[in-house]
């Protein structure tokens, strides 16, 4: 390509990620406005032809052909990035050391790179060492080109084939060395690793060393039976906060499934047989993704923080039970105040870290909880009853395992919350090497936007950041996947995700411009039993649960009490408090039931069991195969604890603006309690937008396959409202070849 030949896309006037359908259409509307028959007649001219007709079918002959475009669009970006040089990395702004007139950044051969405020105004971003010939992209958060940054590591083409360094990389995260079952046929293809996200260096007095790094991990499985050329890219996050995206992947949809031995297999229905099929652990600190290094803290220094508590619980228990416990019928074992004082200070010690498995709803409370145990002191150990009703102070009769413990947190005074442990008190010393970040008073760092901490995401516009520059890296390994379309799909939890990353990356497309090779060709959401619209769908709970027979009127009463307490809660600006009361309305309804699983009512009182994939995933030769050997697979409960105020918040009102730009689709599972049919349709009826009167009027169709009821679906004004028979919360897993009907009807529009 001459670097004066004109450029074919601009002939055609459109962007350099237009489809073939878009070019060609492109084409034959300018080509009759200059084709020669449609020129004015000149006596003497050459009506055969014109320069503009001869220019147009020019790009045409290249852009129309898919081979001759991709050495066009290489050629084209080589040009482009031709003086640009070697980039070593890139580099946060805020990590940058402020100058007089600029920033600047240590390089490894001592000189440093240095970039000018105004070439960061006038979008220039690439910074030179004073010493050595390597070059940096400083990546901007808040100036105008905020995240415009290369899509490159090194430096190379935008589309097309990858250079020889991108080429290196990719082969270097090729998954091979899987235990698959005997006789089974190994994946030919797929690819793992981990893309940093974020680095920083902690300022003032902060409890991490020296600097630290956020990574999200990925799987990416090429289309293993792809119908066309350039299958669409499908990005799968799941829910939680917290859950690893790799449940999804071997419980769901994805190619493989895992036995109990730890052996993979294949399966047979998968979202990735036609599409290119990504999954992330996103947050960081989700499944193998991670955030690092780990708070610099021991157990030593956290028994401080309880000190007021054994003399407490000690003169508590002495006054209700002035003789020996195990003389007293309604306490459910014999034991003694010390014990229980050893077995308090422990729990709570651990209660402190987020990292540990700890209970949902305890977190947000803890440092409201200490002042409590220090000021209140009528509290008093009693006999087992209903949860929330009493205050007690219960050990269950596994005197080895710490099983239940009521403490007076901070709801109205006769109305506690209970909190479910799960481990004993020697599991504090046995749970040392998962501590993470504490909070504030203990010392962790923030960053100047706020939207992280310690490293750990705190809010759904950083989850949108993390996810933009993943992507961007991500691309930056598989130029080629840039040109395809790009669909996110999730559940649960990604009721919050899905419309904020979509939110953010839509800002910066907007930022960069659509001509910009860096914007992402996103086309459609898909959410499954999505959490979006808090106040709303909690409401839902009492009815459900009476219809379905699970509860009776005056428990479903008590139901539709606790969503009130956590609606105002929420309302009155008490965003933890309102998850708390919600997650106590979950307790009460499994308390009454029976323990019926409210993910899945069909499955009574049994629940989920994963134990499997942590045991299959953390194999030695497991962790190696996907390049993750020094990163252990698991929940980091840092990224639950961190995202706790945001629990109940909403986001409903991102949905308006996403319904006028891409296709939305939601679904539930019929049997779901918790996040299912009715709470959904509740959110979704109060939405205001342009097409709501449309989408309200539609008719809600029946949805067959092989001649086997599916599933119902109304749609209009780009909105998809689709319930899934026969499922629950997890649908893809239940009902695989509906789902995959789904996806191929969303991806098909």
């Amino acid at each position: 390509m001459s670097s004066d030949a004109k450029d074919h896309y601009m002939v055609l006037d459109v962007s350099p990620s237009a489809t073939h359908e878009e070019i060609k259409v492109a084409y034959y509307k300018l080509s009759r406005l200059v084709h020669p028959d449609k020129m004015k007649a000149t006596p003497g001219a050459n009506r055969t032809s014109t320069p503009e007709f001869h220019q147009l079918s020019s790009a045409w002959e290249v852009l129309g052909n898919p081979a001759r475009r991709r050495e066009y669009d290489q050629a084209r970006s080589s040009e482009r990035n031709r003086n640009r040089g070697v980039v070593q990395d890139t580099v946060d702004l805020d990590d940058m050391d402020e100058e007089e007139d600029g920033y600047s950044y240590a390089c490894r051969c001592s000189g440093r790179y240095a970039i000018k405020e105004s070439d960061l105004e006038e979008g220039r971003d690439i910074a030179p060492c004073s010493d050595c010939s390597l070059k940096i992209q400083v990546l901007t958060l808040q100036a105008t080109t905020a995240w415009s940054f290369a899509l490159l590591l090194l430096a190379g083409s935008a589309f097309g084939a990858p250079d020889a360094a991108t080429a290196s990389k990719r082969d270097e995260d090729r998954v091979g060395g899987l235990p698959y079952r005997g006789g089974e046929q190994p994946l030919n293809e797929s690819y793992s690793g981990h893309i940093t996200v974020r680095t920083w260096t902690p300022k003032g007095e902060a409890s991490l060393a020296d600097s630290g790094s956020a990574k999200l991990f990925y799987w990416y499985f090429p289309a293993i039976t792809p119908k066309v050329e350039a299958p669409p890219l499908v990005l799968w996050i799941q829910g939680g906060p917290g859950s690893s995206s790799m449940i999804g992947l071997f419980t769901e949809m994805g190619p493989l499934e895992l036995t109990d031995a730890g052996e993979f297999y294949r399966r047979n229905v998968t979202w990735a047989n036609e599409y290119d099929f990504l999954v992330v652990d996103q947050p960081a600190g989700t499944g193998f993704s991670s955030v690092t290094p780990k708070a610099k803290l021991s157990l030593d220094d956290l028994y401080p923080l309880a000190s007021s508590l054994p003399e407490k619980v000690v003169a508590a228990w002495r006054a209700k039970y002035p003789k020996d416990v195990s003389e007293y019928k309604d306490v459910e074992s014999p034991m003694t105040p010390e014990f229980a004082v050893s077995a308090a200070r422990a729990t709570l010690s651990e209660l402190l870290m987020p990292g540990t498995q700890w209970p949902d709803h305890i977190r947000p409370f803890l440092d409201r909880l200490l002042s409590l145990l220090g000021s209140r002191q009528s509290e008093t150990p009693g006999s087992l009853g209903l949860a929330g009703r009493q205050n007690r102070f219960v050990v269950s009769s596994e005197l080895d395992r710490f099983k239940e413990v009521l403490m007076p947190l901070l709801n109205d005074r006769d109305d506690p919350y209970l909190v479910n442990t799960g481990y004993g008190p020697s599991a504090t010393g046995g749970k040392a090497s998962a501590q993470r970040s504490l909070w504030e008073k203990i010392g962790l760092s923030a960053d100047e936007s706020g939207d992280f901490v310690d490293g750990y995401v705190r809010n759904m516009r950083a989850v949108g950041k993390d996810m933009w520059t993943f992507m961007q890296k991500f691309y930056g390994l598989r130029p080629e996947l840039r040109e395809r379309d790009f669909y996110i799909f999730s559940e649960s939890y990604g009721g919050k995700f899905v419309p904020a990353i979509a939110t953010y990356f839509d800002e910066q497309n907007q930022k960069l411009g659509a001509d910009d090779e860096r914007s992402i060709r996103l086309k459609g959401l898909s959410i499954g039993n999505s959490w979006v619209h808090p106040v709303l769908q909690i409401l839902a709970h009492g009815g459900i649960g009476y219809a379905w027979g699970l509860l009776d009127v005056n428990q479903a009463d008590t139901v539709d009490l606790l969503a009130f307490k956590a609606l105002n809660h929420t309302l009155s600006g008490d965003l933890e408090m309102g998850i708390a009361a919600r997650l106590l309305m979950f307790d009460y309804f499994k308390n009454v039931t029976g323990g019926v699983n409210w993910y899945d009512i069909r499955m009574r009182n049994h629940s989920y069991k994963r134990t499997y994939l942590d045991r299959g995933l953390n194999q030695d030769m497991v962790r190696k195969a996907l390049h993750s050997e020094a990163i252990e697979y698991g929940k980091d409960w840092g990224v639950y604890y961190h995202l706790t105020a945001d629990i109940m918040r909403t986001t409903a009102p991102l949905f308006p603006y996403l319904l006028e730009r891409y296709p939305v689709h939601l679904n539930q599972g019929q049997f779901d309690f918790r996040d299912g049919v009715a709470g959904n349709t509740l959110w979704i009826n109060e939405l205001e937008w342009k097409h709501k009167h449309e989408f309200a009027l539609a008719d809600r169709q029946q949805w067959w396959l092989d001649k086997e009821l599916a599933g119902y679906r109304r749609s209009g004004g780009g909105l998809s409202h689709w319930t899934i028979l026969n499922a629950g919360h997890m649908s893809p897993g239940d009902q695989p070849k509906a789902c995959l009907t789904m996806v191929d009807h969303i991806v098909a529009r």
